[in-house]
């Protein structure tokens, strides 16, 4: 009878102890493409704290002109709006990007796929959190100092995260294969951008339309963020359940897609595309 403590790993603790190398490789080129990015601005990391400041501050001039007579909390209504859908176009963009942009590399290391849209996502999440550090500051001069409900803000943000990188993996995948897609991906970010409350509040939206305006995970999320820094009231957790359903699907679904086509893809895919 085999010696059972001789037994070979099964699949999941292989799989396991893979991504814990693999996590290595990911910080690694995170910090790579931020290296590389600061290194191409004057101000080298000064313009990742830079630029978010003067967003806000264009935004600020922006929104005062569109909404003279909203006051100060119209103008952080808008921004806690508009800079967290930035983060979740960016992210999802870039992340889309990593296979198409990086088939050269997989041509001489076989690395696993998803690697790629996750440096993405996580070199845009990185910068966003410089953006919302600034935004906070900005909400307390506003006149919206922290609150007990900030607690809740890691939730939104992991929520928002996981629906990123949910996002990311299939659409990296089929970049990859239709270079197209990531055009019309844009044009539907700009309809998802309109229908998300980024530049509205939800009360604005008539209420036998409110179904289909939270069936757009975003929209929850974005209320969400106005809930705890605006209203001192916790999220609505259903909104947040809901938007982390849909990362982990379709998380699963690039994770199973990236399997199927990890042998055959650098094959498949035309590389002048």
């Amino acid at each position: 009878m085999p010696d059972s403590s001789h037994a070979r790993p099964g699949p999941i603790a292989l799989r396991l102890g893979e991504w814990s190398r693999y996590r290595d490789i990911v910080w690694y080129r995170v910090l790579a493409g931020l290296k590389s990015e600061a290194r191409q601005n004057f101000l080298g990391y000064i313009w990742f704290l830079l630029e978010p400041m003067l967003t806000t501050a264009i935004a600020y001039i922006i929104y005062s002109l569109i909404a003279p007579g909203g006051g100060k909390g119209r103008i952080v209504m808008l921004l806690l709006g508009t800079l967290t859908w930035q983060w979740f176009e960016s992210a999802v963009t870039l992340g889309s990007q990593g296979i198409k942009s990086k088939l050269h590399i997989m041509m001489h290391f076989p690395l696993p796929k998803v690697i790629f849209p996750l440096v993405g996502v996580f070199i845009s999440t990185w910068k966003f959190l410089c953006v919302f550090v600034v935004l906070l500051v900005f909400c307390a001069l506003a006149g919206y100092p922290p609150n007990a409900c900030y607690l809740y803000l890691p939730l939104v943000l992991g929520a928002q995260l996981m629906l990123i990188i949910g996002l990311a993996l299939p659409l990296a995948i089929g970049v990859a294969y239709f270079n197209d897609l990531l055009t019309v991906t844009n044009s539907l970010f700009r309809l998802m951008m309109i229908l998300s409350g980024a530049v509205f509040e939800a009360d604005k939206v008539p209420a036998a339309a409110l179904t289909y305006f939270y069936a757009n995970p975003m929209a929850g999320l974005i209320e969400s963020y106005r809930d705890i820094v605006m209203r001192d009231s916790p999220p609505h957790f259903a909104l947040l359940a809901y938007a982390l359903a849909w990362g982990v699907g379709l998380g699963v679904l690039g994770l199973l897609w990236s399997k199927r086509i990890d042998g055959t893809i650098l094959k498949s895919v035309n590389f002048n595309a």
